[in-house]
C-alpha cells in the first residue's frame, strides 16, 4: 500500500567486535511502487457543515440532542483505473464518547460536545453501480458496510464481490452525518462553545 507521503525514518547501529570470524551481516531491503496515475478526492462545500447558531436552551438537558442530517458528496477522480481506499483520520481523536463515531471537539479540554456518524451510500463508480467497503489495515479484511469509523480504510467493491477493492477512475459517493450534541445537564453552556468536528480523508494506493 502507497501513501500520498513518505514517513521519515532513522536508523541507529551498534558497532561489535568480531566473535569467533561469525557472520556480522544484516540485509535492509527497500521496496516500493511509483505508480504513474494520482487520484483527487473533493467533497461538495469544501467539505464543510455548518449548523449554524443552537440555542442552548433547545438543547435536551437528560439525553444526547440529534441534529438534522446532512449529506455530503465525495467524489474521487484518477488519471486511470486505480485501485485506491480513503483513510478517516479523526482530528479531534478523544473527544467522541463512542470510538465507533468521530468526535466534533471538547470544553475546556475536558467536556466533549458531541459526535458524528458517517454513512457511505448511493456508490457509483465509472457509471456502474458498487458497494461501499472498508477495512482496518486498507491490506485485509475487506467487507461491505455502510458505516465509515476513524482509522477505517474506504474503498468500493463490485455489487457480487465486497472481498476487494476494484480499479476506478471515477467515483462518487454521498457521505450522511448523523450528529449528536451530548446532553446538556453535562455541558459548561455559561459561554458560547464551537462545535468543531473535523476529519481527514487520507488518499492511499493500493
Amino acid at each position: 500500500m502507497m501513501k500520498k507521503y513518505l514517513a521519515a525514518f532513522s536508523i541507529t547501529t551498534l558497532i561489535a567486535m568480531p566473535y569467533a570470524q561469525a557472520a556480522s551481516n544484516t540485509d535492509l531491503t527497500v521496496t516500493g511502487t511509483i505508480t504513474p496515475s494520482a487520484c483527487l478526492p473533493t467533497l461538495t462545500g469544501n467539505g464543510v457543515v455548518d449548523y449554524g447558531k443552537i440555542a442552548a436552551k433547545d438543547l435536551n438537558q437528560d439525553s444526547n440532542t440529534r441534529l438534522e442530517e446532512r449529506t455530503l458528496s465525495l467524489s474521487v477522480k484518477c488519471d486511470a483505473a486505480t485501485t485506491f481506499a480513503l483513510k478517516g483520520i479523526d482530528n479531534r481523536i478523544g473527544s467522541s464518547d463512542l470510538n465507533s463515531m468521530f468526535g466534533l471537539g471538547k470544553i475546556n479540554g475536558t467536556q466533549n460536545i458531541g459526535r458524528y456518524m458517517v454513512s457511505m451510500v448511493s456508490a457509483v463508480a465509472d457509471g456502474v453501480a458498487v458497494e461501499p467497503i472498508k477495512s482496518k489495515d486498507g491490506q485485509t479484511g475487506w467487507h461491505g458496510h455502510l458505516f465509515w469509523m476513524p482509522g477505517d480504510y474506504a474503498s468500493v467493491g463490485a455489487t457480487d464481490d465486497l472481498s476487494q477493492p476494484i480499479s476506478v477512475q471515477d467515483l462518487t459517493m454521498e457521505l450522511v452525518l448523523d450528529t449528536s450534541i451530548n446532553r446538556a445537564d453535562r455541558l459548561d453552556l455559561t459561554n458560547e462553545v464551537r462545535i468543531d468536528g473535523s476529519a481527514t480523508l487520507e488518499m492511499n494506493y493500493l
